[in-house]
C-alpha cells in the first residue's frame, strides 16, 4: 500500500510518541531520577507559583509568673515562580525521500524511524546537559589569553571545561556574561566544524559554511552558548544546588536576603583541594543536620566517582554494587548511593563537584510533556513553496525545587 501524509501522521502518533517520553525520561541516569517526579500544573501561563513557609514564629519563651508573654509573631511565607522553558527539535523529510519509499507503507516508517531515533538521542542528551546548568546556557568559556585566530579561524578554549558540551556542527553565541550584554561582534550562530581536544581550539565558519571573522575586543573569558539560547535553558543542579554563588535570585526569591533559601555548600574558596573520606562523612551530616534532609542519592563526574570507591575498605560496610532503575550502577555510601554522569561538569576553576540531594524536594513543573506539535491535525507540515516537510517537537517545563536548603553540593575537588 502506498504511503500517503495522513498515514505517516498516524504512525508518528501512535509509534513514537509514546516511545518517545519513555526514553527520553530513562536514557540518562540524572534525567530518569528527577523526572520520577512531575507536577503537571494543568494551568496556562508563563509560570507556576508556588506559596513557601519559608521562616517560623519565634514568638516562644519561658517567662516567671505573671510575667509579660512573648510579642506575637506570624508565620513568614514567601511566593516562588518556577517559569517555564521553551525546548523544541525539529526534522526535515524531502518529497523525493517520500517518491523512493512510496511502494511500501513500511518505508516510510523506517525513514522517519531514523530521523526520530537520532532526535530523540539528541534531545535527551542535551536535556541531561540542561539539568546539570544554572539555566544561562553556557556551554564553555574562551581561553583567558588571546583566544581569537582569525587566520586559522580557530577559538582556543579554557582547557579544563566545556569540551563535553560542545559538538561538532553545533551553531553558538559568545557574549561577555551570562546575563546582560548584547552578542558580541561577527559571533552570532557560528558552526563549530571540528574540536581538537588537545589544543583546546574549536574550529567554526558561519552558520551558512561562509568563512567567520574572529575578530571582536576584549575575548577574554568570554562564554560560549548554543545559539539562540542565552538565558532560556532548564534550571539545573547548578543553579538549585547554590548558595547564591551561581545564581542568587532563584525562583524569585533572593538567597543573599532570605538566607534560607540558599542550600549546603562546601567550598574552599576556588582553590581546589583532594577529596578525602572525611569531607563525605562529615559533609552528608552536615546537609542532614542543617537542612533537616533525608538526602535520596548523589551525583558527580566520573573522576569523583572512582575517587570515592578507592576510600572503600573492608572495615566499612559499603557496597560497589547497587544498580539503579535503567541498569545504572553504583556506589553505596553510608546507604546513599552515588552515581556518575557524564554530564556533570566542573566549575570555573577546574574542580569537580559532588551533588546531595533530597529529590522528594526536587520536581519537573511541566506544562506540555514532549509532543509532536498535530495542532492542526498533521505532526507533517507543508513548508510553503518547497517540496520538504518538517515536524516539530516541544516540551513546555522547568525543573523546580521547593526546598534547596535540603540540597547540599562540595566543590572545589582536584
Amino acid at each position: 500500500m502506498a504511503g500517503t501524509i495522513s498515514t505517516m501522521d498516524k504512525a508518528l502518533k501512535n509509534l513514537y510518541l509514546p516511545r518517545l517520553r519513555s526514553t527520553i525520561n530513562t536514557a540518562t541516569v540524572l534525567s530518569s531520577r528527577l523526572e520520577k517526579n512531575t507536577t503537571s500544573t494543568g494551568v496556562s501561563g508563563r509560570k507556576a507559583i508556588v506559596p513557601i513557609n519559608i521562616r517560623g514564629s519565634e514568638a516562644i519563651g519561658a517567662r516567671g509568673d505573671d510575667a509579660t508573654l512573648p510579642t506575637p509573631q506570624n508565620q513568614t511565607y514567601l511566593e516562588t515562580e518556577v517559569v517555564y522553558k521553551y525546548l523544541y527539535g525539529t526534522l526535515r523529510i524531502t518529497h523525493p525521500t517520500i517518491a523512493a519509499s512510496k511502494n511500501e507503507e513500511g518505508s516510510w516508517v523506517k525513514v522517519i524511524s531514523a530521523e526520530m531515533e537520532g532526535l530523540t538521542r539528541d534531545l535527551k542528551n542535551d536535556v541531561n546537559r540542561q539539568y546539570f546548568g544554572d539555566g544561562s546556557g553556557a556551554l564553555a568559556e574562551l581561553a583567558g589569553s588571546s583566544p581569537l585566530d582569525n587566520s586559522a579561524k580557530t577559538i582556543t578554549l579554557d582547557n579544563t571545561l566545556g569540551y563535553g558540551q560542545l559538538k561538532k556542527n553545533m551553531l553558538i553565541d559568545v557574549y561577555a556574561a551570562k546575563t546582560g550584554g548584547s552578542i558580541l561582534s561577527h559571533a552570532d550562530g557560528l558552526k563549530i566544524t571540528a574540536i581538537n581536544t588537545t589544543t583546546h581550539k574549536l574550529s567554526v565558519t558561519n552558520f551558512d559554511g561562509s568563512a567567520a571573522s574572529l575578530a571582536w575586543g576584549s575575548p577574554e573569558d568570554d562564554i560560549i552558548f548554543r545559539h539562540g539560547s542565552r538565558g532560556l535553558e532548564l534550571m539545573g543542579l547548578r543553579g538549585i544546588v547554590d548558595d547564591g554563588t551561581y545564581v542568587d535570585v532563584f525562583q524569585g526569591i533572593t538567597r543573599s536576603t532570605d538566607t534560607e533559601w540558599k542550600s549546603q555548600v562546601n567550598a574552599n574558596g576556588g582553590t581546589n583541594r583532594a577529596l578525602t573520606a572525611t569531607i563525605l562523612d562529615d559533609f552528608i551530616l552536615e546537609v542532614e543536620d542543617k537542612g533537616e534532609a533525608a538526602i535520596t542519592c548523589g551525583v558527580t563526574d566520573r573522576t569523583r566517582f572512582r575517587q570515592i570507591a578507592t576510600f572503600m575498605t573492608e572495615n566499612r560496610r559499603y557496597s560497589d554494587q547497587l544498580e539503579l532503575q535503567g541498569g545504572f550502577k553504583s556506589i553505596s555510601w553510608g546507604d546513599i548511593p552515588i552515581f556518575w554522569d557524564r554530564d556533570c561538569p566542573l566549575d570555573a576553576n577546574g574542580g569537580g563537584e559532588i551533588y546531595f540531594l533530597d529529590e522528594n524536594e526536587i520536581q519537573r513543573y511541566q506544562l506540555e510533556d514532549w509532543s509532536f506539535d498535530d495542532t492542526d491535525g498533521n505532526v507533517l507540515h507543508r513548508n510553503e513553496g518547497k517540496a520538504s516537510y518538517d515536524a516539530t517537537l516541544y516540551y513546555y517545563g522547568n525543573l523546580g525545587c521547593m526546598a534547596p536548603d535540603n540540597q547540599g553540593v562540595i566543590r572545589d575537588l582536584s
